[in-house]
């Protein structure tokens, strides 16, 4: 593959304060809740020192469905790694993304089953938290995969996640953002197709793409597809009947992309619209061959499992500090 590699790093810009002249007093600010802690690094190094198991662990990777082909090498890395180490994985997921309530369900059964650790994607980074609090009160580790558990919930409901392993999704939808940007030339009108709103990692997403675009392109349309072709399908041609001068469109996910690029396309406006995606799955490469997208973010999903993996067997056998955080790189794929 093509592939442009891209350095993710902070830049903090300078803060300028103004002197309001002729205010009335200020009130006293009301004392706000401190910030969750945040997580110290873990190297790769430190991951891949982790040998052979010291005991036999059971591990359960629950993904947030097997209908998104995201998620094929996040298992198989996942699989591989477990055999390598010696310790066995049993992987539970949801027919869709948006079946929340039985994800829930899920981590419910496996802390039943005395399950060591759970690895888990999270459908809903709020409403995963009660059950997860159950688990780790079990005693199961719990690694978070990919999607973030909302931190301040997390905080809220006592849960202490035993490590994290995803991307910077926020970094993602700025380099989607920045990619959109240098395609359309800094001006020009665009939409976008959200996930599940309140998902961590649709959240983030989007708001790394406004604020890379913010004050050049003009957002004239968002919606939730919820991560679902046919939704995104329906929902970008309601898009382009009201914004038939749309340029370009951000896909927080590939599934939706493939949708909307058949409404582009029985619209008559193939190649016309300036069409970025997320998740580089193989269904959207013959689309990048063909000019019908021009990019998409890789972020790694394999990585994500075999590391995750090696976190909670590192952890477990005491060799990984517990709360560490491991975030793999992000690429913006223009070539399959």
């Amino acid at each position: 593959m093509n592939r442009t590699r891209l350095a993710i790093g902070a830049v903090l810009a300078p803060l300028m304060l103004t002197a309001l002249m002729g205010c009335e007093p200020s009130k006293p600010k009301e004392a706000q809740p401190a910030a969750p802690p945040v997580a110290e690094k873990v190297t790769t190094a430190e991951l891949e020192a982790v040998q052979k198991a010291q005991k036999s662990h059971k591990l359960a990777l629950v993904v947030k469905t097997r209908n998104n082909p995201f998620f094929d090498p996040m298992i198989k890395a996942a699989e591989a790694e477990a055999k390598r180490l010696g310790v066995s994985l049993e992987v539970q997921a949801p027919p869709q993304e948006s079946d929340k309530e039985l994800q829930f369900s899920i981590v419910e059964n496996l802390t039943a089953k005395g399950v060591d650790a759970i690895l888990i994607a999270p459908a809903d980074s709020k409403g995963i938290v009660p059950a997860l609090k159950r688990a780790a009160d079990k005693g199961v580790l719990v690694i978070n995969l990919d999607n973030r558990v909302d931190p301040e919930a997390a905080a809220s409901g006592g849960l202490a996640l035993g490590g994290y392993v995803g991307a910077d999704n926020e970094e993602g939808g700025r380099l989607a953002g920045q990619a959109m940007m240098g395609y359309l030339g800094g001006f020009g009108k665009v939409a976008i197709l959200e996930g599940i709103r309140g998902a961590d990692n649709a959240e983030a997403r989007k708001r790394g793409f406004e604020n890379a675009v913010q004050g050049s392109l003009e957002i004239v349309a968002k919606d939730t597809a919820e991560w679902d072709t046919q939704k995104a399908y329906a929902k970008f041609q309601s898009m382009l009947a009201a914004h038939p001068d749309v340029r370009g469109l951000f896909c927080a996910n590939d599934k939706m992309a493939l949708g909307a690029m058949k409404a582009i396309e029985e619209s008559g406006r193939r190649r016309q619209i300036t069409v970025i995606g997320y998740d580089n799955i193989p269904e959207i490469r013959p689309y990048l061959a063909a000019g019908d997208m021009k990019a998409t973010i890789e972020q790694h999903p394999d990585l994500m499992g075999r590391y995750g993996v090696l976190m909670a067997v590192g952890v477990l056998d005491g060799v990984i500090p517990r709360g560490r955080e491991f975030l793999v790189p992000l690429e913006i794929i223009t070539k399959p």
